[in-house]
């Protein structure tokens, strides 16, 4: 029997399971290929999106290659495009090319096929197919309390001293104090009060993914961390909003928005959701990631380091984008925003 590419079926999540954690050599407690983690990328229901978003090339009844499905809308030249961050991209040596086929059927579904980082074997096949560079997805870290963070490691050796003194000086830096007239509340789910802050300004050479209440929302229900949504607000105006990401000791910054695209209320707005992320004693690292150099400049002011930068790549068949067009993303655009090893908790 020849290969046959169709949509993973849920009764499937078993199998598909197995697959992948044989490919990628995951350990088993990694929280992404949970099946109620499976279940919720996958097969539950996501807002904009109708068709499946889970595809399996297999052979003789064996899934042989998989690809997954994060949908994104962005704004391009006045204009919406669909976009795909292909996650979960998996191929085994038991069929040739099944990796290659997967992409180019998933690749036939929208304008744009986004990757982000990925193996030193993706990075050199995409550009190959035709990706294009667009822009770099930057990690930053700041430790809130060194001295639980070294007492609750999974491993020691010669380093840990060194990490402990590193990881303490951002503890003498202190983060700025929002304005007094702003509110921090915290919500279960977005409502249309942050509508407005969602509007995405067009420019020539930076894309950015249309965000809708209801996409933020299907975030928060992800079963594989704690996500929370807060609504910053000056009086009775929401000014700014942020999503958290909980899991082991560590605070995500997945996300953040404001009304406008004033530099000063963006540093406020990042030193808030900063400052209410370390509220939690159980926390000790706190992490952000975004392709934005501006952003990425404010937390490190803010006594963030870098800690990691993945690369973003980009299909673009139609040259739909416009030439040197750089994608603004953060955390929440791709599965960085809940994946965690619980054998490794810290990145610092």
């Amino acid at each position: 029997m020849g290969l046959q590419f169709a949509p993973t079926l849920a009764p499937e999540q078993p199998a598909l399971i197995n697959f992948l954690t044989q490919v990628f050599h995951a350990d088993p407690e990694l929280n992404s290929f949970q099946p109620e983690v499976l279940q919720w990328k996958y097969f539950i229901p996501y807002p904009e999106w109708s068709q499946p978003r889970s595809f399996s090339l297999k052979k003789d009844q064996e899934i042989v290659s998989h690809g997954g499905i994060l949908p994104i809308r962005l704004r391009a030249r006045g204009g919406e495009l669909q976009a795909i961050n292909l996650i979960d991209w998996a191929a085994s040596a038991a069929a040739l090319g099944g990796g290659v086929h997967v992409l180019r059927n998933i690749a036939a579904m929208c304008d744009i096929m986004i990757t982000i980082g990925g193996s030193s074997d993706t990075r050199k096949i995409l550009p190959k197919l035709g990706y294009r560079p667009g822009g770099t997805l930057r990690r930053y870290v700041r430790v809130t309390q060194p001295w639980l963070q070294m007492r609750t490691r999974r491993h020691y050796d010669w380093k840990t001293l060194a990490r402990f003194i590193r990881n303490s000086s951002s503890v003498f830096k202190s983060l700025p104090n929002m304005p007094a007239a702003w509110r921090v509340d915290k919500v279960t789910q977005f409502g249309g009060e942050i509508e407005p802050l969602l509007q995405v300004r067009d420019s020539l050479v930076r894309t950015s993914p249309i965000r809708s209440v209801a996409n933020l929302n299907y975030m928060l229900a992800c079963p594989a961390s704690e996500f929370s949504a807060f609504v910053v607000s000056e009086g009775q105006r929401p000014t700014g909003y942020f999503v958290l990401s909980k899991i082991g000791r560590q605070a995500r910054i997945v996300d953040l928005g404001v009304e406008d695209d004033n530099p000063k209320l963006w540093a406020l707005i990042c030193a808030t959701a900063a400052q209410t992320a370390r509220q939690d004693q159980k926390c000790v690292e706190l992490i952000v990631g975004t392709s934005s150099e501006e952003v990425g400049g404010i937390f490190e002011q803010l006594g963030f380091r870098p800690f990691r930068q993945d690369e973003i790549l980009y299909y673009d068949p139609r040259n739909r984008l416009a030439p040197g067009t750089r994608l603004n993303l953060n955390l929440i655009d791709s599965d960085f925003s809940f994946m965690y090893n619980p054998n490794y908790p810290y990145v610092s």
